[in-house]
């Protein structure tokens, strides 16, 4: 008996094309049908959708009846985006037919990428009726929820399987497809009880960054800080790892390799913002003031209406008392629009230092309806009475900051000589 399927497959896999073209006409012709379906599904898992149609097809001609083959080309119509082509196969294919399940499943695909939800639903969950006990019903049931948002949904079929011993279906790990959904109804600690059941060596980069955003969440910032490395040793392009990977090591007071892994992170794209900014904030807190600088402007060249990096420009400036280049950043986002409570207060600091009080005024008076009770700008605030001689709204405001802050001796001392 020929086998000329066997022949392509070995073509394939070595890289001869022309060979595995010649195989394939020829397993058309001289194969039996049972080596030319399986061809067809190999090349279909393959990614060779042309190829696989032309057998199913030629199939279906001998064997009309077969609507098995009417489901296979309707999920290839799907595949090719053919969506009337995939329900007229589907038409053809009756409830009592032995193929109606896959048919169930491919209609709910079809439905799907059609924006019918309700309808995907039904087909699936009729499925499921039918066959309750088999997996992949399951699975695509479960993975329709997932896909939807549904998780609570998903959840409890995912945790179906893994009752029924099945940890792997269509190359997904069940178990990491639990963890994430209980990542995305927020419930870290189930979350992470099911992505660490999964071996570190059968992890995904995918899943490995999931489990380490998930212990930065809850604190563990040394398991978070090991598994961001294992995944920049394993691919250092994977750059969503950079920024928290730094802001992890900051966490745990790792100030300067924060600041290599930014800029390491920023050797691979230069056209992250968050990046810079993340650099802009670490430099400055560093004292590396021309580094801080360049950085947050870099930030804004990529993004100019970043109201974080306009607002942590505008602190840099107003720390290196340069305060023209303060007022001058919020006007310029004033000009666009972009609107911080914090501006206020900035802008009442660089004009009171500029010794333009009247100027100062209003944004005093607006920042204190912004922060009525933030501790620090109850201490400007009050500073800024005393300066300005108004002696009254001092006293008033540090007995108010003295209900927040009753400890705060130094205040205390301070109120009491006003009232003396």
């Amino acid at each position: 008996m020929t086998n000329h399927a066997e022949e392509m497959m070995s073509a394939l896999q070595l890289g001869q094309v022309d060979q595995a073209k010649k195989a394939f006409s020829l397993s058309l012709k001289e194969d039996s049908d049972d080596l030319v379906f399986s061809l067809a599904e190999d090349l279909y898992a393959m990614g060779f959708v042309d190829e696989s149609k032309k057998a199913y097809q030629q199939l279906l001609k001998k064997h009309p009846e077969e609507d098995q083959l009417k489901s296979a080309l309707a999920e290839l119509a799907i595949e090719e985006d053919k969506l009337e082509e995939a329900q007229d196969y589907l038409a053809q294919i009756s409830p009592d037919s032995e193929a109606y399940l896959q048919a169930l499943l491919v209609k709910a695909d079809l439905y799907q990428q059609e924006g019918l939800k309700e309808s995907a639903e039904l087909s699936l969950t009729k499925a499921l009726k039918m066959a309750p006990n088999e997996p992949v019903v399951t699975f695509a049931l479960a993975e329709f929820y997932f896909s939807t948002g549904e998780y609570n949904k998903a959840i409890g079929l995912y945790r179906s399987l893994l009752l029924q011993g099945q940890r792997r279906i269509a190359q997904v790990d069940v178990a990491a497809r639990i963890g994430t959904a209980y990542a995305a109804v927020g419930n870290v600690e189930n979350a992470i009880a099911y992505l660490e059941q999964i071996k570190p060596l059968d992890m995904s980069l995918d899943t490995k960054f999931q489990l380490a955003f998930l212990y930065q969440e809850q604190g563990q910032i040394d398991q978070a800080i090991d598994f961001y490395e294992e995944i920049l040793e394993q691919d250092p392009h994977y750059t969503s790892v950079y920024p928290l990977l730094g802001q992890a090591q900051e966490k745990d007071k790792q100030q300067k390799e924060a600041l290599q892994t930014y800029q390491a992170g920023l050797s691979y794209d230069q056209t992250n913002p968050v990046l810079y900014r993340l650099t802009g904030n670490l430099a400055f807190l560093l004292g590396e003031d021309d580094l801080a600088e360049d950085s947050y402007k870099k930030a804004l060249a990529l993004d100019d209406l970043d109201l974080t990096t306009i607002a942590a420009l505008a602190d840099f400036y107003l720390a290196k008392h340069d305060y023209d280049q303060t007022i001058q950043v919020i006007s310029d986002a004033g000009d666009k629009d972009l609107v911080d409570p914090k501006f206020n207060w900035d802008l009442a600091r660089a004009y009171h230092a500029k010794e333009m009080d009247e100027k100062a005024a209003p944004y005093w008076q607006q920042a204190a309806e912004d922060y009525p009770e933030d501790g620090d700008f109850l201490h400007d605030l009050a500073d800024w009475y005393h300066e300005t001689g108004q002696i009254k709204q001092e006293k008033e405001t540090i007995e108010h900051l003295l209900t927040i802050t009753p400890d705060d001796f130094d205040m205390e001392g301070r109120l009491a000589d006003l009232e003396d």
